[in-house]
């Protein structure tokens, strides 16, 4: 004790002599930091060294090298560890192979305690703090050895790995990726959709490879068990991460056990799981299901920064998107210090396997809501009218997810039209303009209206006619939302646009337009335009005309099918917007947001007569003729019968199966393109069970066409006899 004492003494005394004689100017472009103190001495030093300076090259040191100022650094090294390094470059290079190892993602390097004196050399302890993606933080400690140099009359840095942690010089450091399981997909009676299975590949660690003739032997030996070409082989590994493992091929575990004995000769040769994803029922909703895929290059730091590779497989399109990060797991691994004699673990994270999804979707109706949109180009949406649980959907071209073609591509099939398909609303959009009206009190349900066949509201020049070319006459609000008259939302949207151009925009946003639903899926968001917008999008200011045009769903407005369907739920539960939601397990029910549309009772009523009568009207309803024989009740015990099996009497009171709907017929880009064929619907009309939108491409009017669809899907969802597809035409909305 008493000569430890003495050592500290003597060192401290040399230091403020060398001190007060005056240190030597540090070099140029760099800033010292204070100078540490000499706390220990094997060896006292000679009296001509000055050690003043010491701790200010270690501090200046770690601060480069925190700053990433390797070439700063570089600059402080002595000649023999520059000419190991070779340059700046060499020095970033150890640095950066080891985060690529780590996964760090941030690191901070700071100097503890004082400077170790022996000699003619110095050290200083490096405690630095490692932030890992994949294993979490961790320190490491190592070892900064200065030596003076007499020429430069300066203290350099004696770099070694060991700078960085203790026993890395002689060692390396290990990190072992832990498989990463993904969560299977359920539907909602508890059949696996996707799920995950395990095979056996063989791989290689560069970086235990051995000399050119172990090398030799252990690719012939690799090209034995896989089959392939030992150059092909060498071609996997050859560029990678010297700590990593390179996977070269899927083998059989039975096959691989008879080679044990001679793999047992090379430490560079392994065998690890990994995981295929497999569809079971491919044909059954393939764009709700999706499928995985590697990671895209412009994701690919962002996954990174959670502990991905980039060798895994995320989910790419579906609720494998939408819910990737619920079955996609927590990458976990162990990052190792294997030096010889010694193999310490640095820190370890288990990670976590991803999460099973059960769906809301019904398979047997999911398959029936297929079948009957058949080849046909467009989509269908089936909400539960309670919640927004999406019952079914569907979309058309469409795909296998085993089997991805390009000619699938190339045709659109990827695209789910349900949630990223964007068309003009049409005619369905009217509930909107009608609600809108009501509440800024520019009309009434009851006032009439009269349609001779057109309108001129911005005069003759700027006439825009009704699809009824008689017209309707004199109408009401309300029976014009039956009938789908143009020349009733023409006017009520200029009545808008005369006191604000942004009534019709804020009311389509409070029925949920302009924004995603936030189903787990990719959509898109639509347009809803209003004179910010076009300034910003098309740098043209903003008309009435545009007003009157998304009046009747036309102009700029575009939507999505999920989207109508939404907005129809939200008519059908008296104004409640829900968002409608995939997964039904993990599920916190009361995380599904609500909004309350801003619209009185009265109008709500208005508006949901007006589509009981798009159905049920004989002298407006739009589609009362797809729905002849469409006569149902319900029975004592609740079950839908038809009305034959009703005694007549007994009809008057008897609760009766009746559709609420809407009609939408959305022009299509080009001149010689057909329209859009929409149709939505809410049934039954006094309890809402389930909500039903449709939507057909470039095919004609949506009476015609998506009004027949809907209610065939009806008719499968209650199990009633599926009517007949109609061949003939009527021009109506």
């Amino acid at each position: 004790m008493k000569i430890r004492t003495l050592a500290i003494l003597t060192c401290a005394m040399m230091l403020l002599i060398a001190a007060c004689a005056g240190a030597p100017t540090p070099e140029a472009g760099i800033t010292p930091s204070p100078t540490l103190p000499i706390v220990s001495s094997t060896q006292l030093a000679p009296t001509n060294i000055p050690l003043s300076n010491a701790g200010a090259t270690a501090s200046t040191f770690i601060d480069a090298i925190n700053a990433q100022d390797y070439a700063s650094a570089f600059a402080l090294l002595d000649p023999d560890s520059q000419a190991a390094l070779q340059s700046a470059a060499g020095l970033q290079a150890v640095y950066d192979d080891i985060k690529a190892t780590t996964f760090v993602t941030q690191t901070s390097a700071a100097l503890r305690g004082g400077l170790l004196q022996g000699g003619d050399a110095v050290s200083a302890t490096v405690v630095s703090q490692w932030s890992s993606a994949l294993v979490g933080p961790f320190t490491f400690t190592g070892t900064l050895a200065l030596t003076y140099d007499p020429a430069a009359a300066h203290w350099r840095v004696r770099w070694s790995r060991d700078a960085i942690a203790v026993g890395l010089a002689d060692g390396r450091l290990q990190m072992e990726r832990l498989p990463l399981v993904r969560g299977n997909i359920l539907a909602s009676d508890g059949a696996v959709l996707a799920q995950q299975n395990q095979l056996t590949v063989i791989g290689v660690q560069r970086g235990a490879v051995g000399d050119a003739e172990q090398e030799r032997k252990m690719l012939q030996l690799l090209s034995e068990i896989t089959g392939l070409a030992p150059d092909e082989i060498k071609a996997k590994y050859t560029d990678q991460p010297a700590t990593w493992f390179t996977p070269i091929a899927d083998v059989d575990e039975d096959a691989l056990a008879n080679y044990s004995n001679r793999l047992d000769e090379f430490p560079a040769i392994s065998a690890q799981y990994r995981y295929t994803r497999d569809y079971l029922r491919p044909d059954l909703a393939p764009h709700v299901i999706g499928f995985t895929g590697f990671i895209p290059p412009e994701r690919l730091d962002e996954f990174k920064a959670q502990g991905f590779v980039g060798d895994e497989r995320i989910g790419l399109v579906g609720v494998e998107a939408g819910a990737n990060t619920l079955l996609g797991g927590i990458p976990g691994g162990e990052l190792t210090l294997i030096a010889p004699g010694n193999r310490t673990v640095v820190a370890k994270r288990d990670g976590a396997r991803g999460q099973d999804v059960t769906l809301t979707l019904l398979p047997q109706f999911q398959m029936q809501v297929q079948q009957l949109l058949g080849n046909r180009k467009g989509a269908a949406v089936v909400l539960r009218a309670s919640d927004a649980a999406v019952l079914a959907m569907t979309s058309a071209p469409t795909y296998s997810p085993t089997n991805v073609t390009n000619e699938a591509i190339q045709a659109g099939a990827l695209l789910n039209r349900a949630t990223q398909g964007q068309y003009p609303p049409g005619s369905t959009f009217k509930m909107v303009t009608m609600a809108a009206g009501m509440n800024d009190d520019v009309t009434k349900p009851e006032e009439i209206f009269v349609d001779p066949g057109y309108w001129e509201g911005y005069g003759p020049d700027f006439r825009k006619t009704c699809w009824l070319k008689t017209g309707h006459g004199r109408i009401t609000l309300q029976n014009g939302l039956t009938a789908s008259c143009n020349v009733v939302f023409y006017e009520v949207g200029k009545r808008l646009e005369d006191q604000s151009s942004f009534l019709l925009p804020e009311m389509a946003r409070q029925f949920g337009f302009g924004a995603r639903t936030g189903v787990e899926l990719p959509e898109a968001a639509g347009i809803v335009p209003d004179p910010n917008w076009k300034l910003k999008a098309i740098g043209e200011p903003w008309r009435g005309g545009d007003t009157v045009n998304v009046a009747v769903g036309q102009g700029y407005m575009l939507a999505t099918p999920i989207q109508i369907a939404q907005y129809t739920a939200a008519i059908a539960n008296n104004g409640t917007l829900r968002h409608p939601y995939l997964v039904a397990q993990p599920r916190d029910p009361s995380q599904q947001t609500t909004v309350q549309v801003q619209i009185s009772v009265e109008g709500l009523k208005a508006i949901q007569d007006g589509m009981i009568g798009v159905t049920t009207n004989a002298r407006y309803g739009t589609t009362t003729y797809r729905f002849a024989g469409f006569d149902y009740y319900f029975d004592a015990d609740g079950q839908i019968v038809p009305a034959s099996k009703i005694p007549a009497a007994q009809r008057r009171t008897a609760r009766k199966l009746v559709v609420a709907g809407k009609s939408g017929t959305a022009q299509a880009a080009g001149e010689e393109a057909k329209p859009f064929a929409w149709f939505t619907a809410y049934v039954p009309a006094d309890q809402p069970e389930i909500v039903v939108t449709a939507v057909l491409e470039n095919i004609g009017e949506g009476s015609s066409f998506a009004a027949p669809l809907v209610r065939q899907i009806i008719e499968a969802y209650y199990g009633l006899p599926i009517s007949a597809t109609p061949t003939d035409r009527k021009d109506n909305e």
